[in-house]
């Protein structure tokens, strides 16, 4: 049996995933980051894109991750309440109880991403991005013209993220 460690991603609307995992694979500001069980105490931010998840079975879980933070505790402890995994330790190496928390304010299987809707989303934000730069070159439309192309930006960066996940083209 693999060692393991407990997962859990969390969004505003739900639990996307809880449970054991032996790997968890991610990218933060800083760059790449592989958790394993035992890894050092760390908290950290995650980028966009996607989230690998090694399952104990060899099963690999990915996610579309669309900003968030992670943590990783080895506090006595840290499994507990994951469903599926047993707590093997009391904390830092002694046995290692590992236990990884991502938190994302929008997050989702890559199997769950609903193509058309990704494509037809950054259509439209496309078409009104165009839209608000061409007016905004005529007249100072002032900061909520600012705050809606950045809200526009954003979303055509999710759309992007799920799309190329999916394996569908993005230009």
């Amino acid at each position: 049996m693999a060692v393991e460690l407990a997962l859990e991603v969390v969004t505003p609307e739900q639990t996307l995933l809880a449970g054991a995992a032996v790997a968890v694979v991610l990218r933060t500001s800083e760059g790449s980051l592989t958790v394993l069980p035992g890894h050092a105490p760390f908290v950290g931010d995650v980028v966009a894109g996607e989230v690998k998840v090694e399952q104990p079975d060899g099963v690999v879980v990915r996610l579309a991750v669309h900003g968030g933070f992670v943590q990783v505790d080895t506090s006595a402890g840290a499994a507990d309440g994951i469903p599926g995994v047993a707590d093997v330790g009391d904390g830092p190496i002694n046995g290692v109880s590992t236990r990884v928390t991502l938190l994302a304010g929008v997050a989702e299987l890559v199997d769950a991403i609903d193509v058309p809707r990704a494509e037809a989303a950054k259509t439209a934000a496309m078409a009104r991005l165009d839209q608000l730069k061409a007016g905004s070159a005529r007249d100072d439309a002032g900061s909520s013209a600012d705050f809606e192309i950045s809200q526009l930006e954003s979303a055509i960066e999710r759309a992007e993220v799920r799309l190329r996940l999916a394996g569908a083209p993005t230009s």
